[in-house]
């Protein structure tokens, strides 16, 4: 073999080699990418909420203290595209943390009737009505008032202003059910296939899908399928939608 011939022959298994090395490195820089992630969406995420915050809280201050009709509309428009944000940063956040493991939840027992309640009042002005039994359950409080809020906060936003938006809870063998139904446009049976997907945004109307994230449904399956149960949709375009999470009166029973 000749000296050329030599070289070309290392110089070739240096390649090898050194692509073997780089394949390695690139998995490991895959393999921790998940995590490294989580950490610099979280970091941002921390840095969002704590202006995000301060903005809310002045905001509340300086609403109560007006009574010019046109500062008052600004600063509730501040006030609520402020929160808008500040949800979706948890949505983030919960996103991440759902992707990379099992969401933890932290069990106590709490009235869903006061709960809900709570969340509807919170809509000043909005045309909810509701028929809620005395029911309480053993579940992560902080996931069910997530899981009520991005339904109600959905049908409001994918329906008419000031439509007919209705809720109701009952109890089916050893379930608490919640129903809420909406006069919106509904959703395509093709697209009740995907409606609870990450990032999933089947809305027709421009706008809509602007203000949307399309992960707030997404986390409400995630939530129920933690505390081992049920979430659905039935919709007709045009006609309105009906969203029905089910969870275990006790999941203690069930985990």
């Amino acid at each position: 073999m000749d000296f050329n011939a030599k070289n070309e022959k290392e110089s070739i298994s240096y390649s090898i080699d050194e692509l073997k090395k780089e394949n390695i490195k690139l998995k490991q820089e895959l393999d921790a990418l998940p995590e490294k992630v989580k950490i610099l969406i979280t970091k941002v995420s921390h840095d969002f909420k704590t202006p995000l915050n301060s903005i809310i809280g002045y905001s509340e201050l300086l609403k109560s203290d007006l009574d010019n009709e046109k500062h008052l509309k600004y600063t509730s428009n501040i006030l609520l595209n402020s929160e808008h944000m500040l949800e979706l940063v948890q949505n983030i956040i919960d996103v991440t943390c759902s992707q990379q493991k099992p969401l933890k939840l932290e069990f106590s027992i709490f009235n869903t009737k006061e709960v809900i309640e709570n969340i509807i009042n919170s809509y000043k002005g909005a045309n909810i009505v509701y028929t809620l039994i005395n029911q309480s359950i053993c579940a992560d409080y902080t996931r069910f008032k997530q899981l009520v809020y991005n339904l109600i906060s959905n049908a409001k936003k994918f329906s008419p202003e000031n439509s007919l938006v209705e809720v109701m809870t009952y109890v089916e063998d050893s379930f608490f059910c919640f129903e809420i139904s909406d006069n919106g446009e509904g959703i395509s049976e093709e697209n009740q296939l995907k409606i609870f997907d990450f990032f999933a945004q089947v809305s027709d109307d421009k706008q809509k899908r602007e203000i949307g994230s399309g992960i707030g449904l997404a986390l409400c399956k995630t939530i129920t399928d933690a505390h081992s149960g049920f979430i659905n949709v039935s919709s007709t375009p045009n006609v309105g939608s009906t969203f029905t999470f089910k969870l275990p009166i006790d999941n203690r029973i069930h985990s």
